[in-house]
């Protein structure tokens, strides 16, 4: 499906900034990179540094280095995106603009069509919208099963807010908590009410001591999605909205 409401911009970003959206692990890479091939979203392809040019192109294909986006009829154009020192890739996963700049790029004639291979890129930003709807949940209802080491039992957090953006967990060990703000963890597991799951990968966006109304210190962990398939997320949306309708007076 594709995002009308994402601007494909390339965004400037503050070194924090670029800090908070950067995102390195490379199967959550290659992860997002490959929702945007499935959901047919548009990628702004920028080329040249002052007065360079852009086309709008997709996602064709990919392999286990890169992917292939498609190409112009136009040689020249793609004779210029070549050889420009300067490109850029901007998209959108989930809502969130994902751009990063292309390092490796090359024209390749695939299936009797023009198409530009690009390797993965060894990160990208992904810039999440801030005005998804956010549920606050009863203290222990959910909670998030994570795994921070393989081969160690998974820790569980309960959740106190969730949206389609992200999660805000408890950590009740207050000095030292085992998430820290950067983190990327894959395959957490929030655990609904019926037993069903809800799997994604995070990243850990901040962490912050609070205290609870009982006078109880605990740590609140605030999370965002970086990979949510199109099938989580359709689950996730209904809990939210079921929440939503049960909350109504």
């Amino acid at each position: 499906m594709i995002n009308p409401d994402v601007a494909l911009t390339i965004e400037s970003f503050t070194p924090d900034e670029e800090h908070a959206f950067r995102i390195d692990a490379p199967m959550a890479v290659r992860g997002i990179l490959r929702d945007i091939a499935r959901h047919g979203e548009r990628v702004a392809l920028y080329y040249g540094a002052r007065e360079g040019g852009v086309i709008v192109t997709v996602i064709l294909d990919l392999d286990a280095g890169g992917f292939w986006l498609d190409a112009t009829r136009d040689a020249g154009v793609n004779r210029s995106i070549v050889e420009s020192p300067q490109k850029f890739f901007v998209s959108a996963h989930l809502q969130a603009k994902v751009q990063f700049p292309v390092k490796q790029l090359e024209l390749q004639r695939r299936e009797d069509t023009n198409q530009f291979y690009l390797t993965f890129p060894e990160y990208l930003t992904r810039l999440q919208r801030r005005d998804f709807f956010r549920l606050y949940l009863p203290p222990g209802l959910l909670k998030c099963q994570v795994e921070t080491h393989i081969g160690q039992e998974p820790l569980r957090f309960a959740v106190r807010d969730i949206s389609e953006g992200g999660v805000a967990l408890y950590s009740e060990r207050a000095e030292d908590s085992p998430l820290k703000p950067g983190d990327q963890i894959q395959d957490c597991r929030l655990i609904l009410e019926d037993g069903s799951e809800i799997v994604f990968d995070i990243q850990v966006r901040h962490s912050a001591l609070t205290r609870m109304p009982s006078g109880e210190e605990l740590t609140l962990i605030g999370c965002r999605f970086i990979t949510l398939s199109s099938r989580m997320a359709m689950q996730l949306q209904r809990y939210i909205t079921r929440r939503q309708r049960e909350q109504l007076p």
